[in-house]
């Protein structure tokens, strides 16, 4: 499961890694109430980094089961609960559309899924 967990996720970074480079207003303009095109610099800017993450995942995925692909799991755990939490935020302080809560529950469940990989690999 976690090589698969570890394909996936990174394919599903390296997508939005890509809208946010070729069609940063696309993504953008989904979830910010108040979107402005001065923000595509920032969301290009970032995209490069997300790429990179996604080709991370994805190379992660044959690495040897241990200590260091059970902590990359608890970190992907962790950050992607962290990208939800954010998300939250920005919804209740009015900065994003309902639409955050759809992206946010998906960021969950990977991060759900992440952990749970991570304490089955702490257990072996």
């Amino acid at each position: 499961m976690r090589r698969v967990l570890l394909l996936l996720t990174g394919l599903f970074v390296i997508a939005i890694g890509a809208v946010l480079l070729i069609a940063p207003q696309t993504y953008l303009s989904l979830y910010v109430v108040a979107y402005d095109p001065g923000m595509d610099f920032a969301a290009r800017r970032f995209a490069p980094a997300v790429l990179g993450l996604g080709v991370l995942l994805c190379l992660a995925r044959s690495l040897p089961d241990g200590q260091f692909l059970t902590s990359l799991c608890a970190i992907c755990g962790l950050a992607f609960l962290g990208v939800a939490v954010t998300g939250g935020h920005a919804w209740l302080s009015g900065q994003a559309k309902d639409t955050i809560l759809v992206a946010a529950a998906i960021e969950c469940v990977i991060a759900v899924l992440f952990l749970a990989t991570a304490a089955k690999g702490a257990r072996a």
